[in-house]
């Protein structure tokens, strides 16, 4: 055996102990985004699970935190809104509220 099969025998990487459909994603994944580069595809995923890279959901949690901030401001001004006090009309047209 030469030197340079030797290398690539211990220095390989395998992925056969996965389900066959994601083994199948990966591949594709690392052909379509990465020109077949799977140690980028795979070190492109690390970044992501790690949290170096976004996934991209951030953008949506962030507009969710802020939808929350709003939905509970409202809440808030709802429960110190008065009600409203009632008016009475008398018969000669002078207008009474129920604190008179």
């Amino acid at each position: 055996m030469t030197n340079d099969i030797r290398e690539r025998i211990v220095n390989g990487f395998a992925i056969n102990r996965i389900q066959p459909e994601k083994k199948k994603w990966f591949i594709e994944f690392a052909r379509d985004t990465f020109f077949d580069d799977r140690g980028m595809a795979l070190n492109h995923l690390i970044d992501v699970y790690t949290g170096l890279i976004t996934s991209g959901v951030e953008h949506l949690e962030i507009a969710i935190g802020e939808l929350r901030t709003e939905v509970n401001e409202l809440k808030e001004q709802v429960s110190k809104k008065e009600e409203p006090k009632k008016v009475k009309t008398m018969m000669n047209g002078k207008k009474m509220t129920g604190d008179e």
